[in-house]
C-alpha cells in the first residue's frame, strides 16, 4: 500500500488528481472511466474495462477525477467529509478512507 499526502474535503472540493506514479502502475490513464465502490467504509476507485451499472466517473486531464454525488451524499449523511487517499497495490486500486472528524 501507497500512503499520499493527499487528502480530500468533500466540504471544500469533490475532485483530486492521482499522482503519476500511481496512475502509471495501475494503468489509468486521461479519458479512462473508473468505477467507484464502498467497501468497509472506504471508497475503492478502480479502472472499468467492460459496462457497468456501478457509480462511475472519467479521469480527467492529469489523472482529476471527479467523485460523484452519490457516493459523496452516501458519506456526508454519516458526518464523513475528509477522506486520505492511498493506492492498494494488491487491489489494483485507489483507496479513499474516511478521517475522524
Amino acid at each position: 500500500m501507497k500512503q499520499s499526502r493527499k487528502m480530500i474535503d468533500f466540504a471544500r472540493r469533490t475532485d483530486f488528481n492521482i499522482p503519476v506514479a500511481w496512475r502509471r502502475e495501475l494503468q489509468i490513464e486521461d479519458g479512462m472511466t473508473v468505477t467507484f465502490n464502498i467497501e468497509n467504509q472506504c471508497i475503492m476507485i478502480k479502472p472499468a474495462y467492460n459496462k457497468t451499472l456501478d457509480v462511475m466517473s472519467t479521469v480527467g486531464r492529469k489523472g482529476l477525477i471527479y467523485v460523484p454525488k452519490e457516493i459523496r451524499t452516501h458519506f456526508e449523511r454519516k458526518g464523513l467529509k475528509r477522506f486520505s487517499i492511498r493506492m492498494e497495490e494488491i487491489e489494483r486500486a485507489v483507496i479513499m478512507q474516511p478521517l475522524k472528524q
